[in-house]
């Protein structure tokens, strides 16, 4: 029976580890995008299984053999219980089961596969959740904080309005340097507009504290400060445009498959072409050619 590792988790988006229970041991694999891990576990050689089970999120379970350990990462708390069995149970001499035993066994395995199925859909979409609300969350408040600066009120002084300002541009710096995965982009859209949001508003109020510096007294510090930040909140806002052109542009790109579907359909798009254009074109010409030849 394989046991498949949570794409949700750490590691895993791509190539997920994979845990195969079988009749004499367990085989860890750790794909990899150009070369994976593979290893093959006796149950008789395992010393020890340890695991560790965070209160939100994955397990990972390492296998202790022969003076070297295995680790897998993405795993269930009732995975991790099933791995476990198995381990005790063939330790103990008992046979473990697999997808290739009798009738019985394979129904076993499918009801405990569709269990776990069922349990990683539930654990990711609440995590999904839960992750949603906290990026909404945070990011209004940020944007709260932001929106409430005064830059000193009545009576700014420079000293005031710069702080406030490298707040912002703070803000703005740690949110351009967010990356976001082009594999399910639709699920990173949501949080791509909140730091959108963010950094707009962090930009907009630090524009407003940089033309307040033209306040100040004493006039001269104002007009210094002013030149700084001015070409502070200009390269943010440049970094910003280009991050947001970056993602438009990556974006437009067409999928591979397009690509791939365009060749496969171009000769069934050029063949009626070629035909309408015989009929249309070259045919009548050489009518007309061989009919004036005649007169």
């Amino acid at each position: 029976m394989k046991i498949t590792a949570s794409r949700l988790s750490e590691g895993n988006k791509m190539f997920p580890a994979e845990i195969h229970i079988e009749p004499n041991g367990l085989t860890v694999k750790i794909p990899g995008f150009f070369s994976g891990q593979s290893r093959h576990l006796d149950y008789q050689n395992i010393g020890e299984v340890s695991v560790e089970a965070p209160l939100v999120g994955y397990s990972t379970i390492t296998f202790f053999t022969a003076g070297t350990r295995v680790s897998a990462h993405g795993f269930t708390s009732s995975e991790v219980k099933q791995v476990k069995a198995a381990i005790e149970k063939g330790k103990s001499g008992g046979k473990v089961s697999s997808s290739s035993d009798d009738d019985s066994s394979n129904k076993e395995v499918e009801l405990l596969e569709a269990q776990h199925d069922h349990e990683k859909e539930m654990l990711e979409e609440k995590q999904e959740h839960e992750l949603r609300l906290g990026n909404i969350k945070s990011s209004s408040e940020t944007i709260d904080k932001i929106n409430s600066l005064d830059f000193g009120g009545d009576k700014p002084t420079p000293e005031v309005i710069s702080r406030q300002i490298e707040f912002c541009i703070t803000i703005a710096s740690s949110h351009l340097s967010e990356t976001f995965d082009d594999i399910g982009w639709e699920k990173e859209r949501e949080k791509y507009n909140l730091s959108e949001k963010v950094i707009n508003a962090a930009i907009k109020k630090a524009e407003l504290g940089t033309n307040k510096l033209k306040l100040c007294e004493p006039f001269e510090k104002g007009m210094q400060y002013f030149g700084i930040y001015k070409e502070q909140v200009n390269e943010v806002k440049i970094k910003q445009i280009r991050k947001s052109y970056d993602i438009q542009i990556k974006q437009a790109k067409p999928e591979t498959w397009i690509w791939f579907a365009c060749i496969f359909f171009l000769p069934a798009i050029l063949y009626p072409a070629f035909k309408t254009y015989t009929a249309m074109m070259v045919l009548p010409k050489k009518r007309d050619a061989e009919i004036a030849q005649l007169k």
